[in-house]
């Protein structure tokens, strides 16, 4: 009868190291996933600014060909825009920059 006492006892404890070394493993994979979906997170935002500063050079080179002063577009996603232009047709340079969030992406074009 004192035999199986024991046997219990080490039951519990063999038990007690498998869950605490499952849950480990858990934590080590959720922590990992967190840090990729905040890199793909990221990715997406510099995509965002990219895409805005290209608006950016877009909405400059069709103001200089055709001689027109055209309101800056708006995003709708809550992104911004802010370009210069350096220089005088046929040599100019456009420089375009896209924030969204804390993310900016500059563009230059040489003309």
């Amino acid at each position: 009868m004192n035999k199986n006492k024991r046997e219990k006892g080490i039951a519990l404890l063999l038990t007690m190291i498998i869950l605490s070394a499952g849950m480990l493993i858990a934590m080590l994979i959720a922590a990992i996933v967190i840090v990729q979906f905040k890199l793909s997170s990221d990715v997406n935002q510099s995509m965002i600014a990219v895409y805005a500063a290209d608006s950016g050079v877009e909405w400059q080179l069709y103001q200089i060909r055709n001689g027109a002063s055209v309101p800056a577009p708006t995003m709708s996603n809550g992104a911004s825009i802010s370009t210069t232009v350096i220089g005088s047709y046929p040599n100019f340079t456009i420089k375009s920059l896209g924030v969204y969030k804390e993310v900016r992406r500059q563009i230059e074009v040489n003309f």
